[in-house]
């Protein structure tokens, strides 16, 4: 898998941070806020960078990983309200990174660095190779948080999180086109990422969502 990205050093007080965003590709990937899930639209080579993405962010644990989709306005909002574009960011739960601070450091991003991250298909675990019941295990912590800021969704997890749900992301790549010549009936593919460990419902921390829907649609 390969990512086209540029590479930012910010420093904000005594703070310096690696921001690594992912260059707008030609692919569709677009996110929208909604009052009980957030709504993201990718197509194939969409999907393909974000789970790119999401390998970068499991190797990359001292980096934010940026991914500007209120870029990409080429996919209609959600159906019967008023479509709030966001953008994503990943990053290592050991960063400490607080959200509040995100629009300062986006602010003085600059122009950075190009860079081409290559990562192998490997990173991720085939479906069959995941032990979905280690979640229910005492002290289990391989999971996503959700938070929100500056119009942004932040997404923080473990390297293993990010491996474990980036194969979900990665069958939108992988599996979704097949699936849908195969069966032109089905309505959609989709995958699913909550907040947590998705047994506790509602929202996640200051009334963001605490779901995200990621939708396969037909390349443009």
């Amino acid at each position: 898998m390969k990512l086209r990205t540029t590479v930012h050093r910010v420093r904000t007080g005594r703070d310096e941070h690696r921001v690594v965003s992912a260059t707008t590709g030609e692919g569709l990937a677009v996110l929208y806020d909604g009052p009980w899930e957030m709504q993201l639209y990718a197509d194939r080579a969409g999907a393909r960078d974000l789970a790119a993405a999401w390998a970068l962010a499991a190797r990359s644990p001292r980096s934010l990983i940026h991914l500007p989709l209120r870029a990409d306005a080429g996919s209609p909002g959600p159906e019967g309200q008023e479509a709030v574009q966001l953008d994503l960011v990943l990053l290592h739960h050991s960063l400490g990174f607080p959200p509040s601070r995100w629009k300062e450091v986006r602010a003085r991003l600059g122009r950075g660095v190009p860079h081409t991250a290559d990562i192998p298909e490997s990173d991720f675990p085939a479906e069959d190779e995941i032990d979905h019941e280690r979640r229910h295990f005492a002290g289990w912590r391989d999971e996503l948080h959700f938070a929100g800021a500056a119009r942004t969704l932040f997404l923080t997890g473990s390297a293993e999180a990010f491996r474990r749900t980036g194969t979900l992301v990665r069958s939108l790549d992988t599996e979704a086109a097949a699936v849908m010549a195969r069966w032109p009936n089905r309505s959609h593919y989709c995958v699913t990422l909550t907040h947590g460990s998705g047994s506790r419902p509602g929202r996640a921390p200051k009334g963001v969502p605490g779901q995200l829907h990621i939708e396969y649609v037909q390349e443009r």
